[in-house]
C-alpha cells in the first residue's frame, strides 16, 4: 500500500511539475518584440556572412526575379565602408546573369559580362560629388523632415530603443512560423500605422512581413505585399555569418577588352525632371464607388506611379484604398488566394481572417483595380460591383 502511495505521489508531482513547465513555457515565449530587439542584437555581432538570395518584384509596368549570391564584410573602408560582392545567378534578363558588382571598401566594380562594360569608382569622389551636387540644390520642406528640427538625442542608441522607435509607426505580431531553405523560421508581421506613414504610403497600403532565423533571430528575408504599388520579396535561402570570408573575394580584375566607365563622369539625374516625371496625369476614365462601408469616409486621394489611389477611413482607426492604374503586371500576391469574378471578369481575392484584411485584385482591359485594407472580402466585393 505503502509503495502505491508513494508512486501516485511521485506520479502527481510529474503531472505538477510537466503542468508547471508549460505555464512557465506560455509566459517565456518571445514576443514580436522581443524577436525584433534579438534581431538588431545578433545584427550588432555580425562581421562578416555569405548568402543566397532569391528576389522577386512586381511593380507598375514591370515585374522581376532572380537569384544573387552576396558577401560581405563590415568596416572594411577607412570610413567604416563595407566590403562586398554580389554576383547574379539568375534574372529574367538575360543580360543580367553574370553580372558582378564589388567593393574592397574604398573602390567599386559593376560588370556586365553582356556588354563587357565595367563601372567603377572611388567611394571618395563619389561622396565628394554628391555633396557638391546637393549643395546646389534647394529642397522644399514643407510638410517633410526639416533639419532645423533633428535631435541627435532621438537617435535610437540600443536595440530596445530602436525597436520602440519602429513600434511608432508599426504594429508588430508574430505570425507562425515558416521554413526558407533549410533554415526554421519566425514570422513577424508589421502592420503600417496609418497616421503615422507618409501620404503615399497610406495611400498605397500594405504590409511587411519579416523572417528571423530560429535560435538567434538573424534576419533572413523580407516582403512587402498588399500594396497598390505592388510586391516584393527578398529571402536568403543560404545564410551564413561570421564564418570569415577570404580578403580575394572582395577583388576584381577589369577583363580585357572591357569599356571602362568613371562612375565621376555620369550625370546625375536632375531634380525638376524627376519632379515632372511622377507628375503624371492618369490617362484612362477614373470608376468611383457608389456603395461603401457605415461610416467610410474620403481621406486623400494620391498619384502614385501613375496609378490613381484612394484612402477611406473606418471607425476605430481602420482605413482601405481603392486603386485603379494602366499596367500590364498582376501586383497581387501569387499565392493564397481565391478565384472570384468581379464585374464580370476574373478577379483574386485574398483574405487573412487573423488580421481581417483584405486584398482583391482584378483588371479590365489594360487597367488594373485593387481593393485593399480593413475590409471583409464581401465588402471589397461590394465596393468593386459599385464602381461607376
Amino acid at each position: 500500500m505503502n509503495s502505491r502511495k508513494r508512486f501516485l505521489s511521485i506520479l502527481l508531482a510529474l503531472v505538477v511539475l510537466a503542468g508547471t513547465a508549460v505555464a512557465i513555457g506560455a509566459f517565456v515565449i518571445p514576443t514580436a518584440q522581443d524577436l525584433l530587439v534579438q534581431s538588431l542584437e545578433t545584427s550588432q555581432t555580425i562581421t562578416d556572412g555569405h548568402a543566397i538570395i532569391e528576389v522577386s518584384v512586381d511593380i507598375p509596368d514591370n515585374a522581376m526575379s532572380g537569384t544573387v549570391e552576396a558577401w560581405g564584410r563590415m568596416d572594411a573602408g577607412p570610413n567604416g565602408e563595407p566590403a562586398f560582392r554580389v554576383e547574379v545567378l539568375t534574372a529574367d534578363e538575360a543580360d543580367l546573369i553574370g553580372t558582378i558588382a564589388v567593393s574592397d571598401g574604398t573602390q567599386f566594380w559593376v560588370w556586365n559580362p553582356a556588354q563587357n562594360v565595367v563601372l567603377t569608382g572611388q567611394f571618395e569622389e563619389l561622396y565628394a560629388r554628391l555633396a557638391e551636387e546637393m549643395a546646389g540644390q534647394e529642397f522644399d520642406h514643407e510638410g517633410d523632415f526639416d533639419h532645423e528640427d533633428f535631435n541627435e538625442e532621438d537617435i535610437p542608441q540600443t536595440p530596445e530603443e530602436a525597436v520602440a522607435k519602429v513600434l511608432e509607426y508599426f504594429t508588430a505580431e508574430r505570425a507562425g512560423t515558416d521554413v526558407i531553405g533549410d533554415t526554421n523560421v519566425n514570422t513577424i508581421r508589421l502592420i503600417p500605422i496609418p497616421e503615422q506613414m507618409p501620404e503615399e504610403v497610406r495611400a498605397a497600403g500594405g504590409l511587411l512581413n519579416v523572417w528571423l532565423r530560429d535560435g538567434d533571430s538573424a534576419p533572413v528575408g523580407i516582403e512587402y505585399v498588399g500594396s497598390a504599388l505592388g510586391s516584393g520579396v527578398a529571402r536568403a535561402t543560404f545564410l551564413e555569418i561570421n564564418q570569415g570570408v577570404d580578403d580575394a573575394v572582395f577583388t576584381f580584375t577589369i577583363p580585357d577588352g572591357a569599356t571602362v566607365i568613371d562612375a565621376a563622369d555620369l550625370e546625375l539625374p536632375n531634380k525638376d525632371a524627376l519632379e515632372e516625371a511622377t507628375a503624371i496625369e492618369p490617362d484612362f476614365a477614373l470608376l468611383s464607388p457608389t456603395s461603401l462601408p457605415d461610416e467610410a469616409t474620403l481621406r486623400e486621394t494620391t498619384n502614385v506611379r501613375g496609378a490613381i489611389v484612394e484612402r477611406y477611413g473606418l471607425p476605430n482607426g481602420r482605413s482601405f484604398t481603392i486603386a485603379q492604374g494602366r499596367t500590364s503586371v498582376n501586383l497581387a500576391p501569387a499565392e493564397g488566394g481565391e478565384s472570384v469574378t468581379v464585374r464580370g471578369v476574373a478577379g483574386m481575392l485574398y483574405t487573412d481572417p487573423e488580421d481581417g484584411r483584405t486584398l482583391l485584385n482584378w483588371s479590365e482591359g489594360d487597367i488594373q483595380y485593387w481593393i485593399g485594407g480593413d475590409l471583409t472580402g464581401e465588402e471589397a466585393l461590394a465596393i468593386a460591383e459599385s464602381l461607376q
